[in-house]
């Protein structure tokens, strides 16, 4: 019988006995934690945790157990994980080492999915036994709970050599002792004798209230909520998670009675809470009582709160066996744990849930939410879309309170996201704050960091006042001498007003934390010298944190600064969620990626940051001036036009066409590709930036401090860009009306004698006429009769390849077209994809049979015959091929791989004046090859390059395997 069948057939019975105390008299070595018993049971960190947060997971895993047990007769699944465990700790050789890591990394997380399995045959077991269509898939029914993800990977995949379980066994804990009433008297005996759904084995009940929660800096304290504090101007509030007593204070100091003024409150804790006695109590690990729980990324309202109703069962149910007593743990005053015991009975423990129902039930007009946040992160999207909801929902009078552990990061971002919405329903569009009437201080009051669980409120606060210190030495530490921030920003229409709307709010809700603070402290930290690289990293982890939610507030702000959300606040038609308007913006997502994957660049200070104004070479005090006070939405403060053509542009040797730079045909195919011409040179003969034609000569924005890096939204659509253009052609026109008729722009020059290139300014006499966009410029040429179609698909080295590019290009193809021509900035780069992807599609309707070059032809049958002589060919001619290990393994699996491979191969080579793909992948890996261990950014950007430039190969012989199929 195979292990399916097995679940199928026998499923998991339900008992009384889950979550029962162990009798004093059993063993308690055995029920240690990392005990060899306790390990051959399978009871790993990683199930551990699985158990506690997958409701029915206990008896999922006994189950499994048995079942494992039961077709024993090959291999029993916990026995291998055991032995590869044991094989790692033993054995000397370090490759051999490894391998057994692998095979207990890969048998463990078959133990992990099989208890989900089998908890989720038993809560889908009705509907699969009447084969019916409503239940949903296994794989359906793990995508629903991201948590069950979350724990494999923080615990098993990425410190695997910590999921072993070494032995920690502590003197103290090998002997029940008990206390003259008969309870065991240590925590850690109680801990291991646990087997709770929730409250299980090496798990305990710690005070959410440590000493030191209060900030001492806040002008007001409530009895029993710490934290707690106001936002000026708004009946927004903020405060630490409350004692019972505490939350009936903070309805009073707030104005609300029985029967009085409306509060929506809403709890934005992820991990579960219990109150006992009226206290706080969360859950943790008998070894890591300061820290968080790790499991409950992603987990949603309904689960947390199911979770919680477990864990007041599992405290019932142990009380029980004690005489009505449970032993928690608190800490004191010098941060040392101690344990007491609590007498409690079914009515002096209850959830957040129903502390809140009994106070709507005894009359308080109180609503209650449960908003789950992981802790140092940002709210996904569909939070905004819940607390978005919630707020809309609530009447005009109702006070909002948020709370989460220390009432500090996710309080913060719940009131600055609340606010936000109370001035979008409020006054509608545009957003911006109506009256400012803080005062300096209280803008740059409280700490500009620290994790909801660690850090001493007046220590950050002394931070906050070296940072100020530094920035004011250093202009490089200004939030907007972060590009990333800018880009956004000019993104949207109505960005620049959205953002200082967002600044304002998140200056108001700053008591605690100023998330725009944070983002410079750990930036300071980055960058110090002498840093441990340890803390280096952290601060790098928190700070791209940081950044990402900030960043993830800006785009909030254009979301409710635009008309998708009319609808919801009665102002308008549209009724679009914020994580639907997130996903028809593809160039904001990959900006957002672009914090997780390469952190760094953002946080690293270059050197000509820390040039002084009189050290700038781009012109004179004037010219600098006007680019600082620019504010138009795309053309805005720090942007200049530079013109698109630089020295040393490369250009084409045979096809030479004044004003058009490097001009390359295919040989073979009407294909073609150039850099971006000018007017002119348009009439004689994919880009993701933004381009604007100034007097027939094309422009692109640029940063001044960094004139010649290139702006690229990565990911974005070409209506996008083009909506772009006309905003900079409206900022453009705007600013030449203001000048009259004077416009600032730059060119950059080399100068032979140094051998360098610099950015000169220089002032345009022009008219709103001579301004134009590209989309323009071509619908004016075929107003002219040239018989042209005009395109925009963006798409660069830097972003990743997609099927969906793909079809942008080959759908360029028309019957009636002559030609086909792609053009870039350099006309080199991307547009060598595009040109080969259009080949292809070209030789699948065997429209044109190029004549191939028999030196093409000869060279790769050479070289395919060498393939069979692996001794006689190099590594690197190999790789030049592109024989990679993915790739190779492609042309395997797919039908005539390698002859769709050598087809693509030849028309890489014949694409080549443009751009060659092949050797693009084997520039990164040799650079890889080279670079520093230590040189983690680094590294990060040429494997990023390398797997994007390899995926444009890879998609390339996969469209052509589906072009000659069609």
């Amino acid at each position: 019988m195979s292990l399916l069948s097995c679940y199928v057939k026998i499923g998991i019975q339900r008992t009384n006995s889950v979550g029962r105390i162990f009798d004093h008299g059993l063993n308690v070595r055995d029920n240690l934690l990392n005990s060899e018993d306790a390990l051959h049971r399978g009871e790993y960190a990683v199930v551990r945790s699985l158990i506690r947060v997958l409701e029915g997971g206990v008896d999922g895993k006994k189950q499994v157990d048995k079942v494992i047990d039961k077709c024993a007769s090959m291999q029993n699944l916990r026995e291998a994980i055991a032995n590869y465990r044991n094989s790692i700790l033993r054995q000397p050789d370090e490759m051999k080492r490894e391998a057994s890591l692998s095979f207990f990394v890969e048998y463990l997380e078959r133990y992990y999915f099989l208890i989900c399995f089998a908890v989720y045959i038993h809560s889908e077991r009705v509907a699969l036994r009447s084969s019916s269509f409503g239940h949903s898939s296994f794989a359906d029914w793990m995508r629903a709970r991201p948590e069950l993800y979350s724990i494999i990977r923080r615990l098993l995949r990425r410190d695997p050599m910590g999921a072993l379980g070494y032995a920690s066994l502590k003197p103290s804990l090998m002997k029940i002792a008990e206390s003259a009433d008969g309870r065991p008297h240590e925590m850690g005996v109680v801990a291991a004798l646990r087997n709770g759904e929730v409250l299980g084995s090496q798990t305990v009940l710690k005070s959410d209230h440590c000493p030191g929660c209060q900030n001492p800096g806040l002008p007001e304290r409530v009895d029993g909520a710490p934290n707690f504090r106001e936002v000026p101007g708004f009946p927004v509030y903020g405060v630490a998670n409350p004692t019972i007593d505490g939350i009936l204070s903070v309805i009073r100091r707030i104005g609300s009675s029985k029967g009085g003024r409306p509060v929506f409150w809403q709890n934005m804790r992820e991990e579960p809470v219990i109150y006992i006695n009226g206290k706080p109590f969360v859950l943790r690990e008998v070894e890591r009582p300061y820290k968080n729980m790790l499991e409950y990324t992603g987990i949603g309202r309904e689960r947390v709160e199911r979770m919680e109703a477990r864990l007041k069962e599992d405290i019932l149910r142990e009380a029980e066996r004690f005489e009505g007593a449970i032993m928690v743990i608190h800490e004191t005053d010098d941060g040392q744990i101690f344990d007491a015991w609590e007498h409690v009975n079914s009515d002096s423990i209850k959830t957040p849930l129903e502390v809140f129902k009994g106070l709507e039930t005894d009359g308080f007009p109180i609503k209650y939410a449960r908003v789950p946040i992981t802790d140092g992160k940002a709210p996904k999207s569909s939070d905004f879309d819940t607390l978005a909801m919630n707020i809309v929902s609530a009447s005009k009078d109702t006070a909002f309170v948020f709370n989460c552990q220390m009432g500090r990061g996710r309080t913060t971002t719940g009131t600055v996201i609340a606010c936000l919405l109370k001035l979008r329903i409020d006054y509608g569009r545009p957003i911006r704050v109506i009256a400012d009437d803080m005062t300096h201080e209280e803008v740059e009051s409280g700490s500009s960091s620290g994790e909801e669980t660690g850090g001493d409120p007046a220590a950050s606060t002394s931070d906050i006042a070296s940072v100020k210190t530094d920035m004011e030495e250093v202009r490089a530490f200004g939030i907007d001498d972060i590009l990333l921030l800018r880009k956004i920003t000019r993104l949207f229409d109505n960005g620049m007003e959205c953002r200082e709307a967002l600044d304002a709010i998140i200056d108001r809700c700053s008591a605690l934390q100023n998330i725009r603070q944070a983002v410079l402290q750990y930036r300071k930290v980055v960058n110090q010298q002498h840093v441990e690289p340890r803390v280096r990293r952290v601060a790098l982890s928190r700070g791209a944190e940081y950044l990402d939610r900030y960043f993830r507030l800006i785009a909030f702000a254009a979301y409710l600064g635009s008309e998708a959300f009319d609808g919801f606040c009665g102002q308008g038609e549209s009724r679009m969620t914020f994580k639907s308007w997130l996903h028809q913006r593809p160039e904001v997502q990959a900006m957002k990626w672009s914090i997780r994957l390469r952190p760094g660049r953002f946080f690293t200070v270059p050197q000509e940051e820390l040039r002084t104004p009189q050290e700038s070479k781009h012109g004179d005090a004037v010219m600098e001036a006007t680019v600082r006070v620019r504010n138009g939405s795309v053309l805005g403060k720090g942007s200049i036009l530079k013109m698109y053509s630089f020295p040393g542009q490369r250009t084409s040797s045979h096809i030479q066409i004044q004003g058009a730079p490097h001009v390359y045909k295919v040989d073979g195919y009407p294909v073609y590709s150039m850099a971006t011409p000018t007017i002119a040179g348009a009439k004689e003969m994919l880009e993701e930036e933004a381009v604007v034609y100034i007097n027939g000569t094309p422009y692109v924005l640029r940063e001044l401090n960094k004139p010649v890096d290139v702006l690229k939204h990565v990911g974005i659509t070409g209506p996008v860009v083009e909506l772009m253009e006309a905003r900079l052609k409206e900022d453009i026109v705007t600013e030449i009306r203001q000048t009259g008729g004077r416009m600032l722009v730059h060119r950059e020059e080399y100068n032979p004698a140094t051998n360098q290139s610099y950015i000169i300014g220089y002032w345009e006499n022009i008219s709103a006429d001579d301004v134009k966009t590209p989309a323009e410029v071509y619908a004016a040429l075929k107003d002219e009769g040239y018989d042209i179609t005009y395109r925009r698909i963006p798409l660069t080295r830097e972003r990743e390849a997609l099927t969906s590019d793909v079809d942008a290009i080959q759908y360029c193809k028309e019957d009636c077209a002559g030609s086909y021509l792609f053009v870039s900035h350099t006309g080199f780069g991307g547009v060598g994809y595009a040109m080969a992807i259009m080949c292809i599609r070209l030789d699948a309707e065997a429209k044109f049979t190029p004549k191939i070059s028999q030196t093409v032809v000869g060279r790769r049958s050479s070289s395919m015959s060498e393939a069979n002589l692996p001794s006689e060919l190099s590594d690197e001619e190999a790789l030049r091929m592109g024989d990679y290990r993915d790739i190779l393994s492609l042309t395997r699996v797919l039908p005539h791989g390698p002859k769709n491979k050598a087809d693509v191969d030849i028309v890489i080579e014949k694409c080549a004046g443009a751009g060659h793909l092949r050797d693009d992948i084997l520039y990164y890996n040799k650079e890889l090859r080279k670079c520093c261990d230590d040189d983690d950014e680094q590294r990060a950007y040429l494997m990023d390059m390398g797997i994007k430039a390899l995926r444009l190969v890879d998609i390339s012989w996969q469209f052509n395997l589906g072009a000659f199929a069609k």
